[in-house]
């Protein structure tokens, strides 16, 4: 069968692999030259390491997305903690969830033990993992809300639950949908030990797509780069082929201004893997208004800075470090992920949730970000910032309130062949890699189904 699967991020990638291994001509189009969609990189030309557009974290849970890398043959671009680590660092100096390889949900509870936390903040985090394990499940309502009546105060709120809710959902508790970390943390916390831990990469996100192209193509799939979709073609109600512009490609065609020239190919089921907000402008005008698609409009984003910094010695000691008590929450050692140690260090900071971020100039971002060093490590009372990026995604996920639960939709459409994925889907996770991924896979079971 041809396929076509629109968008080369984790989603787009996870269907045209799946139905190349299950040996249909697939065809995927990415209308930029990279690859990626919301995760990817590109090779910063004065360091030479890799630039990530925001620090992806991917977790042992993530059990899709890994089975993903590991098909490819890209597992060696994995850094896997041996046990879940978290470093934290406020006025008080630094302190660490260090889970020991204990059976879960005990790993965790020893970890808290370990991190500096108030006794009482101690039992009401136990008294949150048995709601979670054990209560109803928090449909409706604000994570706020769920914490508020499972015990949790102002204490273990501030130094635990906001600052991993937030990184993990990019939302604020106060917006985001209680159940979308009631799965996460069953999934990462409670089943076992191993889920829990941090998975890094030794390089940035864009390496990694190469990666899965490569073995995309080498079993006889086809990418098409800088092949912008214009339009879905549906006839009598089912899906005919994908109308797009192949822009200018090589370094010599882009310098000549070479124009885009318009293609079709054909397909029996075509996979859509781009952003909610792009779905509906690839319809035809009498399917936009419809559902699904007529709901996606309703879907609003929630933005991430990144800023990437370069600092004429080392002053963070660790791969990853949450900042509390401070608007930029986490710093990452990239040089130290990359398998560099020492000076230049590159750092990248993530601010989540980046409402009130996003619109501020570029030299208030980097100084906050300065200013959380200085405050919390005092090796850098003698370093010196020598470069610096700015890093905005005004959309990088959804904004995964409880209003958005109601209005994600699933894989299949009501245009025969037309399927959907993309971790804004209903994937029952929040905009996650391995949601990405997860969705990718299922919408491949749906082309199969076809048959």
């Amino acid at each position: 069968m041809r396929v076509v699967v629109i968008g080369g991020g984790f989603a787009g990638m996870a269907a045209a692999i799946a139905l190349q291994e299950r040996r249909h001509d697939v065809v995927l189009l990415e209308r930029r030259g990279v690859l990626g969609g919301r995760a990817t990189s590109y090779r910063d030309t004065l360091s030479g390491e890799d630039v990530d557009n925001g620090t992806h974290l991917m977790i042992g849970a993530y059990t899709a997305a890994l089975d993903l890398v590991a098909r490819a043959g890209a597992g060696d671009l994995l850094l896997v903690q041996d046990h879940l680590r978290i470093d934290y660092v406020d006025d008080q100096g630094p302190s660490a969830l260090d889970c020991p390889p204990l059976a879960a949900p005990l790993h965790l509870f020893a970890g808290l033990l370990a991190l500096r936390l108030p006794w009482r903040v101690r039992f009401q985090a136990l008294r949150f993992a048995l709601a979670a394990a054990f209560g109803e499940r928090p449909r409706g309502i604000t994570l706020a809300e769920w914490l508020r009546r499972t015990g949790q105060g102002p204490q273990a709120r501030r130094l635990l639950w906001d600052p991993l809710a937030t990184a993990i959902l990019n939302e604020t508790p106060e917006r985001a949908a209680a159940i979308l970390f009631h799965t996460v943390f069953r999934e990462a916390f409670l089943a076992r030990h191993a889920a829990s831990r941090l998975v890094f990469l030794r390089r940035g996100y864009g390496v990694l797509h190469e990666r899965l192209a490569r073995y995309l193509e080498g079993r006889g799939g086809a990418v098409r780069r800088r092949a912008l979709a214009q339009t879905i073609d549906v006839d009598a109600g089912r899906v005919t082929g994908v109308r797009y512009v192949q822009r200018a490609r090589s370094r010599d065609e882009i310098r000549a201004g070479a124009r885009g020239r318009a293609e079709r190919v054909e397909a029996e089921a075509v996979v859509s893997a781009v952003p909610w907000k792009v779905v509906p402008h690839l319809l035809p005008e009498a399917q936009r208004s419809a559902p699904p698609f007529a709901g996606l409009a309703r879907l609003q984003g929630s933005p991430i800075v990144s800023i990437e910094m370069w600092l004429d010695r080392a002053v963070v000691d660790r791969a990853m470090v949450g900042l509390r008590d401070s608007e930029i929450e986490w710093v990452f050692d990239k040089g130290r992920l990359y398998g560099r140690e020492g000076a230049p260090q590159h750092l990248a900071f993530i601010a989540s949730a980046a409402y009130r971020s996003v619109p501020r100039p570029n030299a208030e971002l980097v100084a906050a970000a300065e200013a959380a060093l200085r405050r919390y490590f005092p090796a850098m009372a003698s370093a010196a910032v020598t470069r610096s990026l700015v890093i905005r995604e005004p959309d990088a996920t959804f904004a995964s309130d409880p209003a958005a639960e109601t209005l994600r939709p699933g894989t299949t459409t009501p245009i025969r062949g037309l399927f959907l994925a993309g971790d804004w889907t209903d994937t029952g996770l929040p905009a996650t890699i391995e949601g990405a991924v997860r969705s990718g896979f299922a919408a491949a079971r749906a082309v199969e189904a076809m048959r």
